[in-house]
């Protein structure tokens, strides 16, 4: 009930995930990715899951054939 008249007062609601990408503003600023992706790995699922793949495919160095 209560975030219907939030609503209807013209609040958007947001998800939490949301708030923190927004916490985290630009992806440019490193040195907060770590603690970022250990809050994603522990508390948002499958979108955690991604993040850390996504992440672990951005470490891994290119090989050349």
């Amino acid at each position: 009930m209560a975030v219907q008249r939030m609503v209807q007062a013209g609040v958007m609601p947001m998800t939490w995930v949301a708030v923190q990408g927004e916490l985290q503003r630009d992806w440019a600023r490193e040195a907060t990715i770590p603690a970022l992706a250990e809050i994603a790995a522990q508390h948002q699922g499958a979108t955690g899951v991604a993040f850390a793949w996504e992440t672990q495919l951005l470490n891994t160095p290119a090989t050349h054939a």
